[in-house]
């Protein structure tokens, strides 16, 4: 089962996301762009893709999604508009992952995966329509 869910996760993220919608300006700012840039950076996925093969413990994911959560917070606290709302549900899915896993609920898991992959893919739409 978490083979599936995190295979699901990882094909979301690789799969460049449609057409940006169109970008308000009051999204094109200097702190969304420079958040943006930093977050595709340094969010970590390594301990979850290896835990879907179980060469990664659970204390492993736990720890990777505490420091997302963390770089993620303290992103979202300069950015505004639509990008700070979708960070905002990018770390409500974050937490859900993690209490999920301290669960053992893999059909929370899924829906926390469903809402991460959301988020994420809204969060790049966003992010690709201000580069421009």
């Amino acid at each position: 089962m978490k083979k599936i869910i995190i295979t699901s996760l990882l094909i979301a993220l690789l799969i460049p996301s449609a057409v940006a919608q169109a970008a308000t300006t009051s999204l094109n700012t200097k702190a969304n762009k420079s958040s943006c840039k930093s977050i595709k950076v340094n969010y970590k996925l390594n301990a979850i893709a290896n835990w879907s093969n179980g060469l990664a413990s659970d204390q492993d994911v736990l720890k990777e999604i505490d420091l997302n959560i963390k770089m993620l917070s303290a992103k979202q606290k300069s950015t505004t508009g639509k990008i700070k709302t979708t960070i905002s549900s990018w770390i409500a899915s974050e937490k859900n992952t993690k209490n999920a896993i301290t669960d053992k609920n893999f059909e929370a898991i899924n829906a926390a995966m469903n809402l991460k992959i959301s988020s994420v893919t809204n969060f790049d739409k966003l992010c690709k329509s201000i580069e421009k």
